[in-house]
């Protein structure tokens, strides 16, 4: 990885440690259900979905290869920045703005994001491990497979294994993700004891700037990562960037849709007065689905630039892949977005029910 983009990947995590709050992960921990079934949809059920995209990838590019034209297919940096994607943990700040925003519980998706993201340092190697071993991320060439096809059949197994280092993605990611996210809320801690009450040097009174300092942040690491593959995302037609956007969207809606069934059934909302609005989640049930559907831009980014070169058919490949993982992230905001405007819209129309008997008498 590049010390630049290393240095940018430190600086996220060292400011969303800065603006974790105790109180509001304390107070998440009576969830256990909700809290639970998060966990392990996001760190076990989600990172399956990496292997149907590989698998649609291999089929696309056999067939291009097979095909005396070679268009209609994406390129195969696409499918290995979505199968990332699949396999990371969820969102760091933007997931709890939006559950917030929602009128959902913060204070467990804070939790949430918190635990996923820290056991997903260690979850994360192992998928990508995974797929590595079931000879979906190593990538050889079509073109040097001609009469050695049964040699390499029987070697590629041993050359995907042997080409990722897990236990060096694990320590990376350990020094990228939880060392400075640990050291962010240990200086965060430090610093509100030296302001006494925290009125001088609270975090919270300066969330913002810090929020700023993170997206720019970001912002630079994707420039970094899409500018390494500019040449090839320009060759790319429209049929191509189209087919990402709709998987990004469809990634986005079957993460939902297996997700929303046990939120709905389990986590319904209680306290409504409408008895048409029954299929409301409750705030716990808000934070659940949201999080459990979404994934994290910064650790696939980071992930991506600890995989080894073979892992694409060119090193431009790996520039494509962070262009999937960015139109990825940006398709959950923009939907997700939407459902929480709604539940906000819902939950104003509930108080207002509620306060204007209460005004008449």
């Amino acid at each position: 990885m590049p010390w630049a983009s290393k240095l940018f990947i430190i600086i996220i995590f060292t400011v969303s440690g800065l603006t974790l709050h105790t109180a509001e992960a304390k107070a998440a921990v009576r969830a256990i259900w909700p809290f639970g079934f998060s966990v392990v949809s996001i760190l076990a059920v989600s990172p399956l979905l990496a292997f149907l995209i590989l698998l649609g990838g291999r089929a696309a590019s056999d067939a291009t290869t097979n095909n005396s034209s070679g268009n209609g297919s994406m390129p195969w940096g696409f499918y290995v920045g979505l199968s990332v994607f699949a396999s990371v943990p969820t969102t760091l700040s933007s997931g709890v703005t939006l559950v917030a925003n929602g009128k959902g519980n913060a204070a467990l998706a804070l939790m949430i994001v918190v635990v996923t993201n820290a056991l997903g340092v260690i979850v994360t190697p192992l998928w990508i491990q995974a797929y590595s071993a079931a000879n979906l991320l190593i990538r050889t060439n079509n073109n040097q497979q001609t009469s050695s096809t049964t040699t390499t059949t029987a070697e590629e197994a041993t050359i995907s294994t042997s080409q990722l280092d897990s236990t060096s993605l694990l320590i990376n990611l350990l020094l990228t993700v939880l060392v400075p996210l640990t050291a962010g809320k240990i200086l965060r801690e430090l610093l509100h004891c030296v302001g006494g009450d925290g009125s001088c040097i609270d975090m919270q009174t300066h969330k913002r700037w810090l929020g700023h300092v993170s997206s720019l942040s970001l912002i630079i690491i994707v420039w970094m990562n899409v500018s390494v593959g500019e040449e090839q995302l320009k060759a790319q037609n429209g049929k191509s960037i189209s087919i990402l956007v709709s998987l990004g969207i469809l990634f986005h809606l079957t993460l939902l849709a297996l997700n929303a069934p046990v939120v709905l059934v389990t986590m319904r909302n209680q306290h409504t007065t409408a008895s048409r609005r029954w299929w409301l989640p409750s705030k716990e049930g808000k934070a659940t689905l949201l999080l459990t559907s979404q994934k994290t831009l910064p650790v696939s980014l980071t992930v991506l630039s600890l995989l080894p070169s073979a892992a694409f058919v060119s090193e431009e490949q790996r520039g494509l892949a962070a262009v999937a993982c960015v139109v990825a992230h940006v398709c959950q905001l923009f939907m997700d977005g939407a459902i929480a405007s709604y539940w906000a819209g819902v939950d104003a129309d509930e108080e207002q029910a509620e306060a204007t008997p209460a005004e008449e008498f």
